[in-house]
């Protein structure tokens, strides 16, 4: 049951947005660009009985990666600006943000 509420939680947040996204998309970019997802993992962990400490080391790697996800919102819209099929700009995007992921991954381990 905790799960399934989990999940709901997760899938309302992302409908919210994309919905949102469709009239308001400054709004909808706005609560896209808040970590909630990281908020509702932090509030999770500590439901679930984790230490500080843990939820901590979960922030810090979290910000880590955080970085290379940044790659794809770089990528995405100049391969579209420039008149790239929009598959192929998201696949490329995507492949660059796993790069700086694999990138990252190996740096801080």
């Amino acid at each position: 049951m905790y799960f399934l509420v989990k999940t709901l939680i997760s899938a309302l947040i992302i409908a919210t947005v994309t919905k949102l996204s469709e009239s308001q998309t400054i709004t909808a970019a706005f609560l896209k660009s808040l970590p909630l997802t990281s908020l509702l993992v932090f509030f999770f962990m500590k439901y679930e009985g984790r230490t500080d400490k843990e939820i901590a080391a979960m922030s810090w790697d979290i910000l880590y990666l955080v970085i290379p996800s940044l790659i794809l919102f770089i990528v995405l819209p100049l391969m579209l600006n420039r008149g790239h099929n929009f598959y192929i700009s998201m696949a490329t995007g995507v492949f660059a943000m796993s790069i700086g992921y694999f990138v990252t991954i190996k740096v801080i381990s």
